[in-house]
């Protein structure tokens, strides 16, 4: 019986800790998810003033081939 209590108690001191360490990585992920959103649409914005610049500098110039 007592081999059996000592099982219980460590099997639930594992889940405890387990639990601990899902919830933890949750945050990490959801931190890291906010963090990739935030740098796409940065990545957005900036491809398209490139886009934009490129647009400005050249509006009327012949491709180079000609």
């Amino acid at each position: 019986m007592e081999g059996t209590q000592e099982r219980l108690v460590r099997i639930e001191t594992d889940m405890a800790y387990l639990q601990d360490q899902v919830r933890e990585l949750n945050e990490i992920v959801t931190a890291q998810q906010l963090l990739v959103s935030r740098l796409e649409k940065q990545n957005e914005a900036l491809a398209k003033r490139l886009e934009d610049l490129d647009t400005e500098a050249r509006p009327n110039r012949k491709p180079p081939h000609y």
